[in-house]
């Protein structure tokens, strides 16, 4: 079910919640929150099965600025100065001699480590929040507004963890996670518990030799609203990653073979066209 709306949970219907909501706060942001209109936003933060939430925004991982903590302790040590940088582009595309480069692959933080008012390292941090599947959830989130809790036949959505790794994550790991490599920069992925949990298993290996540092993060009922608990930290090899979400495993050929002849020797439409050329 839906589990938080402009940052409280739905379990939270005291007068200092409602007034959070009816400005329309983002408590993670500490702004009005602007997913996907400014003046009528969606302020849905997270699905929930009770107890544990996925986050289907990613500005619900911006709570109390942890990811930036947590990334910066392991990329450049304890008791350090970090800047945080939202959204740099890192690729730039020539097109021809006179044309200005165009910048692509927009990472959405970097933390850079100051001394001395310089900044002498730094690191990425991509956060990746789950899809849902199901039909418009505007309408249970107004129901909610309204009448203090959830209509319980509208506000149910399946979040769509697939889909949220393979159309989305992958794609953005693929395109910046090779230069960061190649600098010898760490790259965080924030995601939380349950998000992690649905994707496939891939080789682990030690925060220092990793290229991939992951950051999934527990978001659990804490009383009537939910908070992040401390991450779960997983450092991993690029290749490995790669190998892991890809699309599925290849059969063996045998393995095509025999379903082939398996639907040619089927009888009735359920047989394949065949034609001489």
């Amino acid at each position: 079910l839906i589990s938080e709306i402009f940052g409280r949970g739905t379990l939270d219907i005291s007068s200092e919640a409602n007034s959070v909501r009816k400005a329309k706060q983002c408590p993670f942001r500490g702004t009005t929150c602007t997913k996907s209109s400014i003046a009528n936003p969606i302020g849905i933060c997270s699905l929930s099965d009770g107890n544990e939430a996925t986050a289907i925004c990613p500005v619900r991982f911006l709570e109390g600025d942890r990811i930036f903590r947590d990334a910066a302790e392991i990329a450049f040590g304890a008791d350090c100065e970090i800047g945080i940088f939202p959204e740099i582009r890192i690729l730039r595309i020539f097109k021809d001699e006179k044309t200005d480069a165009k910048k692509i692959g927009k990472v959405d933080f970097l933390i850079g480590k100051i001394e001395r008012g310089k900044v002498i390292d730094f690191a990425a941090i991509e956060v990746q929040a789950s899809y849902f599947s199901g039909t418009e959830i505007v309408p249970a989130m107004n129901y909610f507004l309204a009448n203090s809790k959830l209509d319980i036949s509208i506000s149910d959505r399946r979040p769509d963890f697939r889909s949220s790794a393979q159309k989305r994550l992958m794609p953005q790991l693929q395109l910046k996670v090779p230069v960061f490599r190649r600098w010898g920069k760490k790259f965080f992925v924030v995601v939380d518990t349950k998000f992690f949990q649905s994707l496939p298993r891939f080789k682990t290996t030690s925060q220092s030799n990793s290229e991939i540092i992951w950051l999934n993060y527990p978001i659990s009922l804490t009383g009537k609203n939910y908070t992040m608990k401390d991450p779960i930290i997983v450092g991993t090899h690029w290749d490995d990653v790669i190998t892991s979400l890809r699309e599925g495993v290849a059969p063996e050929t045998h393995e095509i073979f025999e379903e082939l002849q398996a639907k040619l020797s089927a009888k009735g439409d359920k047989r394949p066209r065949t034609m001489k050329v």
